[in-house]
């Protein structure tokens, strides 16, 4: 049985060491992401510095948004190596039971041990915000899966984690880099 509570304990405690580390480093940091693969392989964090950002685009170019919000065209990268080899080896136990082997597609075990991971990872979140918000309250935060979540879910999500304005200008610019 996989232990959710533990995944999230140690996300949460990944993302605190990593932010901290980042925040010590990059004093423009502006935005940082929880990164999940679909397949549940990896997961780790994604962030961006204003200063990288203004290398990529001028504010008002056309492509400033997705610069700006695409987590894959950041500065930082960081894999939790631990908990992914932990989510790996989990998969490979379960590797008869999470996918069919003839057709090659995700059983509804599997998915359903996805819908436990991305809560878990949005609960890790939500109090990775608490965290931080004192002393880093302009930080915006993300969750990403790539391909996965369509543009509503990716803003629904976002507002979970961030203030109105922040929410209200990813919503308006979604469509840019989702």
């Amino acid at each position: 049985m996989f232990d959710y509570e533990k995944f999230e304990h140690a996300i949460l405690g990944q993302m605190t060491a990593v932010f901290n580390k980042w925040a010590e480093e990059k004093e423009d940091l502006y935005i940082f992401s929880l990164d999940c693969t679909r397949n549940l392989e990896s997961i780790g964090v994604i962030g961006n510095t204003i200063s990288y950002l203004e290398e990529q685009a001028e504010k008002d170019s056309e492509d400033y948004w997705y610069y700006k919000y695409c987590e894959e065209e950041w500065e930082l990268f960081d894999t939790f190596e631990a908990v992914s080899a932990d989510m790996g080896r989990y998969l490979e136990e379960q590797k008869n039971t999470f996918s069919n082997p003839e057709t090659l597609t995700y059983s509804d075990a599997f998915d359903a041990h996805f819908d436990q991971i991305i809560d878990h990872c949005k609960h890790a979140l939500l109090r990775f915000r608490q965290t931080i918000n004192e002393n880093y309250p302009h930080i915006l935060l993300t969750f990403n899966v790539r391909e996965f979540w369509d543009s509503e879910e990716r803003a629904e999500i976002f507002q979970a984690i961030n203030d109105e304005n922040a929410s209200k200008e990813y919503s308006e610019h979604i469509e840019d880099f989702a």
